[in-house]
């Protein structure tokens, strides 16, 4: 199994090889996020893992891309702080709705050894979207953060964490019926 901090070096380099073609800030910025968002999702796809350590280093990562494309230079902690700050901007109630929906992905990944792998692929499936739109709606608002001189308020981060969870959840929507998922 890969450990977080190789996770995190895989991810950095994924996500920098990426953004690298890209001339455009935003462009380099929007290439990073779904660069991010494909290795959350398949994290999130990976059976009987509670994977949220390597989620959090991939958008750990993410963040610190962002905000070096934006200028403003992050380090592995002060991007921990950020995530944090959006999730605290949330309040208790939307964060403990995602932290359940992130359990219940894991229990069913975990039940589908007794069902003989029919729950295991519904919780790869359930797991692998809402790791992709968390991953979305996070680069999307660090993104915000970083255009705006790092000047959000708490109201502002919860707006947009809200409403980019919701396009994140749509686009992927969008891309699995493409693919036939």
């Amino acid at each position: 199994m890969a450990t977080t901090n190789s996770i995190e070096e895989r991810a950095k380099k994924k996500i920098e090889e990426a953004v690298q073609a890209k001339k455009d800030k935003d462009d380099k910025a929007n290439t990073a996020i779904w660069s991010a968002v494909a290795l959350s999702a398949g994290l999130g796809g990976v059976p009987l893992g509670i994977n949220i350590w390597g989620f959090m280093g991939v958008n750990a990562v993410l963040i610190m891309i962002l905000g070096s494309i934006y200028g403003h230079h992050m380090t592995k902690e002060g991007a921990a702080h950020l995530i944090r700050q959006i999730f605290v901007s949330l309040g208790a109630t939307f964060f403990m709705m995602l932290l359940g929906l992130k359990f219940g992905a894991e229990v069913l990944k975990v039940n589908g050894i007794f069902t003989f792998g029919t729950a295991t692929v519904a919780g790869m499936a359930l797991d692998a979207g809402l790791a992709g739109a968390i991953t979305f709606a996070l680069g999307y608002t660090s993104k915000e953060y970083f255009k705006k001189n790092k000047q959000l308020s708490k109201e502002e981060m919860r707006k947009h964490f809200k409403d980019f969870l919701k396009a994140g959840r749509e686009q992927i929507k969008r891309h699995r019926s493409a693919k036939g998922v």
